[in-house]
């Protein structure tokens, strides 16, 4: 019976030790790239001991991006990346195939919203010009004074109504001014994950992820292989890399 618990004992070192090689292997044998995390959630993304992390590429407008590709609940969906002038990669295209060329990602579609709505708001900034934003989670009426706190592309990362008690991080490029038009649009999205939504970090350090999260400044980086399967890395907190 001795000997049995021993063997068993041995497998499971075998095995976890396969594991580790196995991961190690692919981080050191493929390209690492950055994407840049969004907040799940405007308020929250620590849950415990693990980062819940969402991309550009997490939920993608078909429309937008002008792919006329149907998609299912569990099809293999490959997010096609094109590298900024940050260093950090974006969603350029998407298809159910492989790309020919050029970097990309592999995931699963797990939801599909054939009529989801996206709001654009038109803001008159105190100089007299016009300027265009688009905010999911917009709130706004028109003749609001608004604050938008925006990140790369112009894109808005957090918002409040003038007046309201809300800043923007320091170092965040912000936009002000009244809100003069709303507009909804109807657009085909699919939601799709690729294995890196989740990072666990060491106990006591979900704190130091919620301000780098307030800030705005939360890049994964990503081992990329061949395939387009993808494996977290390494977070960098306001450019510090945390492992």
């Amino acid at each position: 019976m001795r000997w049995k618990f021993a063997l068993l004992i041995l497998l499971q070192v075998v095995l976890l030790a396969g594991i580790i090689g196995y991961r190690q292997y692919w981080i050191e044998s493929n390209e690492r790239i950055l994407l840049e995390s969004l907040p799940v959630d405007p308020r929250d993304i620590f849950r415990g001991d693990y980062v819940t992390l969402s991309y550009d590429l997490s939920n993608i407008d078909l429309d937008k991006l002008g792919v006329n590709e149907t998609f299912k609940r569990n099809d293999t969906i490959y997010a096609t990346l094109k590298k900024t002038e940050s260093g950090t990669y974006k969603l350029d295209s998407a298809s159910k195939f492989v790309p020919k060329k050029g970097k990309f990602i592999q995931g699963r579609v797990t939801s599909i919203n054939a009529n989801n709505v996206r709001k654009t708001i038109t803001v008159l900034q105190t100089d007299g010009s016009l300027r265009h934003f688009e905010q999911p989670w917009a709130a706004f009426k028109v003749d609001d004074n608004v604050l938008l706190c925006l990140g790369p592309d112009d894109t808005v990362r957090s918002s409040c109504k003038t007046g309201d008690y809300c800043k923007c991080p320091d170092g965040v490029q912000t936009a002000t001014g009244i809100v003069q038009d709303i507009k909804e649009i109807t657009f085909r999205q699919v939601h799709a994950e690729y294995g890196i939504e989740h990072y666990f970090v060491e106990e006591g350090k979900g704190r130091v992820i919620e301000r780098a999260r307030n800030a705005r400044d939360l890049k994964v980086e990503v081992a990329l292989r061949r395939d387009g399967k993808g494996l977290i890395t390494a977070l960098y907190l306001n450019g510090k890399r945390m492992e």
